[in-house]
C-alpha cells in the first residue's frame, strides 16, 4: 500500500516592518489626548454646577479651606472634619485633598464652577495616566488593550457621583497618585533608577493621604511588578518593603493626629443599613448582596442613586437567593483569579484588582459608615474596564494583528471590529453619564431625583424635605406654591421618620416645618418623641418645647423644658427670656426680673428682656421703673406692639395720661 503523506498547513502571517518607535511614541500621545480630551468633553456641562450634597466639608463650610493658604499648617496637624464641625469628628485622615481645596479656594474664592472644573481636568489627567500606565504595563501588547479599557474608564457612568462632586476629589487623587506610583515602579524595573523607585514610594504615600482606601495598593503594586515585568523577586520584595515601611509612617502620623479624639458612634442603621442585621449571619448576607448590586451597576448602570441608606438596601439572610448568588459570585471569581495569577493571566489580574480596591468599602473586613455607595467602585471598577476591554479583544480576536501600524488612522480601520462594539458600549456609558450629570447640578435637581429612585430610603426623604425647606420654600414668594413647598417637605419628613422611626435630624426639620403651617399639636408631639430617643442635650429643642407648652398654658412642664435648656447652655438668652414670660404667666414678677436680667447680662441689645423687666415692675406697682425698662425696650425694637401697650398703661398706672394717649390711644 502506498504510504500517503500528510501536509500540515500552516497560516502564513505577514510581518510587516518594524515601526519608527518615534512614530509609534507618536500616536501614543494622540491617543492619550483623545482620552484626556473624551473625559474632560463628558464631564464639561458641571463646570456650571453648584454644591451638592457633602460639598461645604471641603469648601463654603470648612474654616480651614477658607483660610486659603493660610490653612494648611492647621489641616495637616488635624482629622478631616475639623475644619467643618468640631462636634462630628472620626478617625478619617486625608491633608491632600483638603490642601488641594485650599489652593483652589486661595485662587477662586467661593467658586464651585473652578471647583467643577478642576475635579474634570484631575479626573482627565487620572484617565491620561492611565492609559499611559497601561501602556507600559501591557508593553508586549499593542495600545489597543489600554486604549479601550481607559476610554470604558473615562465614559463609565457609575463615576458621574466622583467627577460631579465636589467632595469626592480624594478618590480621584487617591487613584491618580495610585496610578502614577504604579507607573514609577514598572519605570524603576525598566531603567534601574533609584530616582524612580523613590518617586513611586511617594506617590503611593501621596495616593493613602488622599483616601485611606489607596492601602489596598500595598497589594497591587507587588501583583503587578509579580505579573507583568521581568522584575526579580528581589526587586518585587524591595518595592514591597518601601511602601510597607511609608504605609507605617502614615498610621504613626495618623495615631498622633488622633491623639485625645473622642470618636463619634457611626454605628446606628441610619448610616449602614448592615447595624440592623439581627446577626453577623445576616450582615455578612447583606454585604454579599450589596456586592453583586456593584457588579450589576458596572455591567448595567441605571438607576444611579447618590443614596443607597435605611432602608434602601433591605437586609437578607443567607437562604436569600440574591446573598447566595452574590458569595458563589465572589468566592469562583477569587478562586479562578487565584488560580491564574501564576499564569500572569490579565483576565486573573483585572479580577484581583477589582477584589482587592473594593475590600476595604465591602463591609466585609469592617463595618464602615455607609451602607454602599456608587463613590466605592470609582478604583475597583477599573478592574471592570480592563476585563470588559480584554473580553472584547478577545472575542474579536484583535490580538493577533500586530502593532505595526504607521499612522493613527491605520490604528482604528486595522481593529474596525472591536472598534465598533467599543463605540456602541462606551456610546451608550457616554449617554448616561452626561444625562445623569445634569442631576449633579444642584441640590434641588440631585434630591428631587434621587428620592424616586431611594423611595425606601429615609435619609433620600429627608435630604429632599430640607431642600424643599432650604431652596425652595424659603425663596419662594407666590404663597400657593410657598405653602405647596412646604406641605411637600412634611410628607418627606413624616416619610423619612415613617422609614426610619428614631430619626433626630428629621424630626427636628419635622417640628420645624409644622410650626410654619402653626400646627402646634404635632410639633409638640415630634419633640416630644425626639427627646424620648436623642439622648443628646440639645438646648434649642428644650427651648421650643417651654414655648409650645407655654401656648396651651401648661407653664410647669413649660418651666421644666426652659430650665434643662439654660442648664446645658447657661449662655442661651432666649431661653432666659422665654422663662420671664412663664414667671410672669405664673404671676412671679421678681423671678420674671432675675431670669431678663440674666438674658440681657448675655445679649444686652435683646429688646424682649427689658420688655418683660418692665411688665415685672409694673406687677409690683414700680411704674416709674417700669416705664425705664419699656422705653429701652423700645428703642431696640420700636414697632413691638406688645411693649408699647405694657408701657401705655405703666404711663396710665402712673398717671401720665397724654403719655398713656400715645401708646393706647384713647381707650380707657
Amino acid at each position: 500500500m502506498a504510504s500517503k503523506k500528510i501536509t500540515k498547513q500552516k497560516k502564513t502571517v505577514i510581518e510587516k516592518p518594524a515601526v519608527d518607535p518615534k512614530v509609534y511614541r507618536n500616536i501614543k500621545i494622540i491617543l492619550a489626548i483623545v482620552v484626556a480630551a473624551f473625559a474632560i468633553i463628558l464631564y464639561a456641562q458641571s463646570v456650571t454646577f453648584s454644591y451638592t450634597l457633602d460639598d461645604a466639608t471641603v469648601t463654603v463650610g470648612n474654616r480651614f479651606i477658607n483660610q486659603g493658604f493660610a490653612g494648611i499648617p492647621m489641616i495637616l496637624k488635624t482629622d478631616y472634619w475639623a475644619g467643618y464641625n468640631e462636634f462630628i469628628r472620626g478617625p478619617v485622615y486625608r491633608p491632600v485633598p483638603l490642601i488641594v481645596a485650599a489652593i483652589e479656594w486661595q485662587l477662586s474664592p467661593d467658586s464651585p464652577h473652578f471647583y467643577h472644573a478642576m475635579n474634570i481636568l484631575l479626573y482627565a489627567l487620572s484617565c491620561l495616566v492611565l492609559f499611559l500606565f497601561l501602556c507600559k504595563l501591557f508593553k508586549k501588547q499593542n495600545m489597543l488593550l489600554p486604549f479601550i479599557c481607559s476610554i470604558l474608564y473615562a465614559a463609565h457612568p457609575i463615576h458621574t457621583e466622583v467627577v460631579d462632586s465636589i467632595k469626592s476629589c480624594d478618590e480621584i487623587l487617591c487613584f491618580l497618585f495610585a496610578i502614577l506610583s504604579m507607573t514609577l515602579f514598572v519605570k524603576w524595573i525598566e531603567k534601574n533608577s533609584i530616582i524612580y523607585l523613590i518617586l513611586g514610594v511617594i506617590c503611593y504615600f501621596l495616593s493613602i493621604l488622599s483616601k485611606e482606601t489607596g492601602i489596598t495598593f500595598l497589594v497591587i503594586i507587588p501583583l503587578a511588578l509579580f505579573a507583568f515585568t521581568n522584575a526579580s523577586m528581589k526587586k518585587i520584595l524591595t518595592a514591597t518593603l518601601m511602601i510597607v515601611v511609608v504605609s507605617g509612617i502614615f498610621f504613626f502620623i495618623r495615631s498622633k493626629v488622633f491623639e485625645g479624639l473622642v470618636n463619634h458612634n457611626f454605628d446606628s442603621p441610619l448610616n449602614n443599613s448592615l447595624f440592623a442585621a439581627p446577626d453577623n449571619a445576616g450582615r455578612i448576607a447583606t454585604a454579599f448582596y450589596i456586592l453583586l448590586k456593584y457588579i450589576q451597576l458596572l455591567i448595567f448602570p441605571h438607576p444611579l442613586s447618590s443614596d443607597y441608606s435605611y432602608n434602601q438596601i433591605k437586609i437578607q439572610t443567607l437562604s436569600d437567593l440574591p446573598a447566595l448568588i452574590g458569595i458563589v459570585v465572589y468566592f469562583g471569581l477569587g478562586i479562578y483569579a487565584v488560580w491564574q495569577i501564576r499564569k500572569k493571566s490579565i483576565i486573573a489580574f483585572a479580577i484581583l484588582f477589582y477584589l482587592i480596591t473594593l475590600s476595604p468599602v465591602s463591609n466585609l473586613i469592617i463595618h464602615i459608615g455607609s451602607t454602599m455607595a456608587e463613590r466605592f467602585i470609582f478604583i475597583p471598577s477599573l478592574g471592570f474596564c480592563l476585563a470588559l476591554a480584554f473580553l472584547l479583544v478577545k472575542l474579536t480576536k484583535s490580538e493577533i494583528i500586530k502593532s505595526k501600524f504607521t499612522a493613527i488612522g491605520q490604528f482604528f480601520s486595522m481593529n474596525k471590529t472591536v472598534f465598533i462594539l467599543v463605540f456602541i458600549i462606551a456610546g451608550l456609558y457616554s449617554f448616561k453619564t452626561f444625562d445623569r450629570s445634569k442631576d449633579w447640578k444642584g441640590n434641588v435637581e440631585l434630591f428631587q431625583h434621587d428620592v424616586t429612585v431611594a423611595d425606601s430610603s429615609a435619609r433620600a426623604h429627608y435630604n429632599w424635605g430640607t431642600c424643599l425647606m432650604a431652596n425652595l420654600y424659603i425663596k419662594e414668594t407666590n404663597p400657593t406654591l410657598k405653602s405647596n413647598y412646604l406641605n411637600k417637605a412634611i410628607n418627606e419628613f413624616q416619610t423619612a421618620v415613617k422609614i426610619f422611626p428614631v430619626f433626630p435630624d428629621a424630626y427636628r426639620s419635622l417640628a420645624g416645618a409644622l410650626e410654619d403651617v402653626k400646627d402646634y399639636e404635632d410639633e409638640l408631639k415630634a419633640y416630644e418623641i425626639l427627646v424620648q430617643f436623642d439622648r443628646r442635650p440639645d438646648s434649642t429643642i428644650f427651648d421650643n418645647l417651654g414655648i409650645l407648652y407655654s401656648r396651651y398654658k401648661k407653664w410647669d412642664k413649660a418651666l421644666n423644658y426652659l430650665d434643662s435648656a439654660t442648664i446645658y447652655f447657661p449662655n442661651y438668652a432666649k431661653a432666659y427670656n422665654n422663662k420671664a414670660f412663664v414667671y410672669l404667666n405664673l404671676q412671679k414678677s421678681q423671678e420674671a426680673i432675675d431670669a431678663s436680667e440674666k438674658a440681657i447680662k448675655i445679649n444686652p441689645n435683646y429688646a424682649k428682656p427689658y420688655c418683660y423687666i418692665g411688665c415685672g415692675y409694673l406687677n409690683q406697682g414700680k411704674y416709674q421703673k417700669a416705664i425705664e425698662y419699656l422705653n429701652k425696650s423700645l428703642i431696640f425694637d420700636p414697632k413691638d406692639e406688645e411693649t408699647r401697650r405694657f408701657l401705655g398703661t405703666a404711663y396710665k398706672a402712673n398717671g401720665e395720661l397724654e403719655k398713656a394717649k400715645m401708646f393706647l390711644g384713647d381707650s380707657k
